[in-house]
């Protein structure tokens, strides 16, 4: 497993929360060290409240993406040169993304999580015609039941996302039982809606160490209309939606902290987020990673903001993470 070569603190200050279209919590934190490693990432240090300095990664900017065009198949291998061994063999119509040239081979990453997976003959590679309407696929359809998320199966995701032991203050039987009753009541109740769903939710929540965007949105349009609950709901038009929807008036409108203070209130208001609000769940059956990144944060991978780049790397490497986790113990 690759670690950066410094040492990550054991205890992850919060970082400064970014706010998205929906206004939502984005840090950049560690990263997943069994995708990202340090020749793929630069180590930076940026200031988050309540710390001195939090550690983030500057990932890469986007990348070129190809197509395998040789018909028996194209070794994936170790090194730049037929004298590497062979890793595996992709098979003809594979995607890949480019990350650097090396003569007449190309470093590759199969899975566009930002990872190195290995080197390719690059003459078997052509462009991929692509257009705005099409969505970035999960590297790998999952199609495992429902997992009941426990403590430790959260910490897991918690740690396995963040790259480092990350300790939260909220109580994890109560967010855990909490996130299993706002998937059931959204529908989220397949392999690859609960990962999606989870993918989501752990960057939202700072990995699920607050619902409540950090600066409380101060400064912002949006404001008293900040991000809150699981997958932070914001502005004034969201929270009206939502209120009428669940209770038939606007209550969350005249006191949007009952998010914050009621938890039956917050599963309620996630869950219609995600089933009813931007219906997430047919992006979830047909992996399209990318869109639900863009209708939850809106960032996109072509964005001319490195930091926006940044955070859709990261979101799509938790698709991974997540999947192998619950893979384990589903």
């Amino acid at each position: 497993m690759a670690r950066n070569p410094r040492t990550p603190p054991q205890q992850p200050p919060e970082p400064a929360a970014v706010a998205g279209a929906e206004g939502a919590v984005d840090p950049i934190p560690g990263g997943d060290a069994d995708h990202i490693t340090p020749d793929d990432l630069a180590l930076s240090t940026s200031a988050s409240p309540d710390s001195g300095g939090a550690i983030s990664f500057a990932a890469p900017a986007a990348a070129a993406i190809r197509i395998v065009i040789a018909r028996d198949g194209l070794k994936l291998r170790a090194g730049p040169g037929i004298e590497f061994p062979a890793i595996r063999t992709l098979t003809l119509g594979t995607r890949v993304h480019i990350l650097k040239q090396d003569g007449a081979w190309t470093l590759i990453d199969q899975e566009g999580d930002g990872a190195a997976d290995g080197y390719v003959f690059g003459s078997f590679l052509r462009d991929e015609q692509r257009d705005a309407a099409t969505p970035n696929r999960s590297p790998a359809a999952r199609t495992g039941s429902f997992v009941p998320l426990d403590k430790s199966i959260l910490q897991g995701i918690m740690d396995g996302c963040g790259g480092i032991p990350i300790r939260s203050k909220l109580d994890l039987d109560v967010v855990a039982d909490a996130l299993n009753r706002a998937m059931l009541l959204a529908d989220a109740n397949t392999r690859l809606r609960e990962v999606a769903f989870l993918s989501q939710s752990v960057i939202e929540t700072d990995y699920f160490r607050t619902f409540s965007e950090y600066g409380k949105g101060q400064g912002k349009a949006y404001t008293p209309y900040y991000g809150r609950g699981m997958h932070q709901l914001t502005w004034e038009a969201t929270y009206a939606a939502c209120s009428r929807s669940i209770f038939g008036d606007n209550r969350l409108v005249t006191t949007p902290d009952l998010i914050l203070s009621d938890i039956e209130v917050n599963i309620k208001a996630t869950a219609w987020y995600w089933r009813d609000y931007k219906p997430f769940n047919a992006l979830a059956d047909a992996a399209d990673i990318d869109e639900i990144i863009h209708r939850l944060y809106g960032g996109q991978i072509t964005s001319p903001n490195a930091a926006v780049r940044r955070s859709v790397i990261l979101r799509r490497s938790f698709y991974v993470t997540i999947g192998r986790i619950l893979d384990k113990v589903g």
